[in-house]
């Protein structure tokens, strides 16, 4: 595995998930408003551990080329994991991804106590500047559920524009909603950032 240090911000830390992570994944990958806009149902504990183990060997089997990273967002004042994110050009690393390999995805997941206070800003945005600066990645896709309006404003606050829209009788994830890909190259970035 590609070992790298966590990116720190003004009030988070973000670093590759861990064992010790997974009461944390419990509490948000299980609660139903956390979830409500992601691609899977509420999971169980065992449902949880299963996504957690299987994080744990996409990052160590992740290349210079391939990679799947999850991220532990932690609160620096209290050390609290409240989310998690996702940055991948591939599902399978070492194996090619479907998108080219100076590509990337992005997901992101803050605990509902937490929502409203630009802690998914932050998070993002670091990772954005993390795919651009460190990974040399050209452009980043972000997958958003057509009614999430608050995800959809963060994506478009870092710069992010409509690429591509889905249909719910496209939706292959079973929640039966419409969704937007977002899609952020590196040029558009540097205009924001030099903003």
């Amino acid at each position: 595995m590609e070992l790298f240090p966590a990116i720190v911000t003004e009030r988070l830390e973000l670093r590759l998930v861990a064992e010790a992570d997974a009461a944390a994944l419990r509490g948000f990958r299980g609660h139903p408003g956390a979830v409500r806009y992601l691609s899977h149902h509420p999971l169980t504990a065992g449902q949880t551990d299963r996504l957690l183990a299987e994080l744990l060997v996409r990052a160590e089997r992740s290349t210079a080329d391939w990679f799947h990273y999850a991220w532990a967002v932690v609160l620096r004042s209290t050390g609290t994991v409240i989310g998690d994110a996702r940055t991948w050009n591939t599902a399978e690393p070492p194996l090619p991804g479907g998108i080219p390999a100076d590509f990337a995805s992005l997901g992101y997941l803050i605990h509902p106590d937490h929502h409203g206070k630009g802690y998914g800003s932050e998070a993002a945005g670091a990772l954005v500047r993390w795919l651009f600066t460190r990974r040399g990645t050209n452009a980043i896709y972000a997958g958003v559920y057509e009614p999430n309006t608050a995800s959809r404003r963060l994506l478009e606050g870092l710069g992010f524009v409509q690429d591509h829209y889905f249909t719910a009788a496209q939706d292959t994830h079973g929640k039966g909603l419409a969704s937007w890909r977002y899609r952020l190259d590196r040029a558009a970035w540097h205009l924001v950032e030099d903003d």
